[in-house]
């Protein structure tokens, strides 16, 4: 009887949304789906396996975020800083600690202190991510040290031999580079793209991503052909007009995190902030930042269920694409047969309204507590001087052919002793996350 109502159910509501889902696996329309440092909810951080995953799970753009090693190879890792994406504190490079205030306050060992050999042997082992460790929630544990990290022309070559539309580069630290290691990032990339033959390439697209506007005004004022992505800083509810103007003149694209839509209090969403209508009146596309699949990282609007989560993005906002740890969860979701029967889609596919459920609570005279509008967005938090120029240090892509710097020792690299105290203490709370 179950079983029969369970059929007549989904016969009268178009098979269910997700029952019968659509054949097309991959079509590459918007929004696409990017992978965030790969397959990242099920394998460590911009691994082989994460990539290759990503891709098998439907991604249309897989993204690398370049670092640098000691003898100059560019690599993709999520994290400069190896204590983040790695074992290295179980490691003999563990005397390597150092503060570089220009990266971070805290102590690190990053990966311009190691060569490619170092960081490519057996003695370094990637570590998943644990981004809601807090809850003591951890992903995937028989694949928590498995994979290895790629270098960048590899990360190309995999990218070109796929079905895939594209990539995303994620480019941080290039003043840093510039000053202290005299290493040129945004040429360097442009070199390694065009030897791996995206330059002229009929499908393939480029999305070259950055916080620092510096390093999308450089690209835009190459004329590059490759699309420019401005990250947003997290923490804004809207935008002034002068700063999107700022914007406009760099990039077409933008990168949201997706909780600065809303102003939320104890999880719960208070109400939309006005970022996006900003964002969208200004004409500037929106790619929506990260969304992961724990029920701890959704609001308490969207009941711990992802799909809602995601439902409500992609109905609610134009978006151009969706970023996610788990590029599966997103590609299920496009191929579901509701969201395009218009007035005909049934009524539990529609988007919650925000704030409604804090709104609920005061019928019970409870509810979370009032917060003042988010901060604005400024011309000054956009504007930054223009990267410096260097006499190059020589840099490699990673491929054969790329030319490198003689391998040097780690104090190449700007460092800054840490005491031995403070080592101790830090490579006790590292084995303890």
């Amino acid at each position: 009887m179950v079983l029969g109502l369970n059929k007549l159910t989904c016969e009268g509501i178009h098979n269910c949304c997700f029952t019968k889902l659509n054949s097309n696996k991959t079509d590459h329309g918007e929004p696409l789906v990017i992978s965030h440092n790969g397959a990242s909810g099920d394998y460590p951080d911009c691994t082989d396996l994460a990539y290759h995953s990503a891709i098998d799970d439907g991604a249309d753009i897989i993204d690398c975020p370049i670092q640098v090693t000691n003898d100059g190879v560019l690599m993709c890792m999520s994290s400069t800083n190896l204590l983040d994406t790695t074992n290295v504190q179980r490691t003999t490079y563990n005397s390597l600690v150092s503060v570089v205030p220009d990266i971070q306050p805290q102590p690190g060992i990053f990966t311009f202190n190691l060569t490619w050999s170092d960081i490519n042997s057996n003695v370094l082992k990637p570590k998943i991510s644990s981004p809601v460790s807090g809850y003591f929630l951890v992903r995937n544990p028989r694949y928590t040290n498995q994979g290895k990290f790629l270098k960048l022309s590899d990360f190309l070559a995999i990218a070109m031999d796929k079905d895939l539309s594209g990539v995303m580069i994620i480019i941080e630290n290039a003043a840093f580079l510039v000053n202290s290691l005299g290493i040129d990032i945004v040429d360097s990339l442009t070199t390694a793209l065009s030897a791996a033959g995206f330059d002229n390439h009929p499908t393939k697209e480029v999305l070259i991503k950055s916080k620092d506007s510096d390093v999308l005004v450089k690209l835009k004022q190459q004329k590059t052909k490759c699309k420019l992505v401005y990250t947003l800083p997290s923490g804004i509810g809207d935008a002034s007009n002068s700063s999107l103007k700022d914007i406009k003149k760099f990039a077409e694209y933008v990168a949201v995190d997706s909780k600065s839509v809303f102003t939320l209090s104890s999880d719960f969403i208070i109400r939309q902030n006005s970022l996006v209508q900003d964002l969208q009146s200004a004409g500037l596309a929106l790619y929506a930042e990260v969304f992961q699949n724990e029920f701890v990282a959704q609001p308490l609007d969207f009941f711990g269920d992802e799909t809602v989560e995601i439902n409500y993005y992609i109905q609610s906002f134009n978006l151009s694409g969706i970023i996610t740890d788990f590029p599966k969860t997103v590609r299920r979701y496009k191929r579901n047969t509701c969201t395009v029967l218009g007035k005909d889609m049934p009524s539990y596919m529609q988007p919650p309204q925000a704030g409604s459920l804090a709104q609920f609570l005061q019928t019970f005279k409870t509810q979370p507590p009032s917060l003042p509008p988010m901060s604005t967005l400024n011309s000054s938090s956009v504007e930054e001087p223009p990267l410096p120029t260097v006499a190059l240090r020589s840099v490699s892509d990673g491929s054969a052919s790329g030319a490198t710097k003689t391998p040097g020792t780690p104090s190449d690299a700007p460092t800054a002793t840490v005491n031995a105290g403070m080592l101790l203490v830090m490579v006790f709370t590292a084995l303890l996350i």
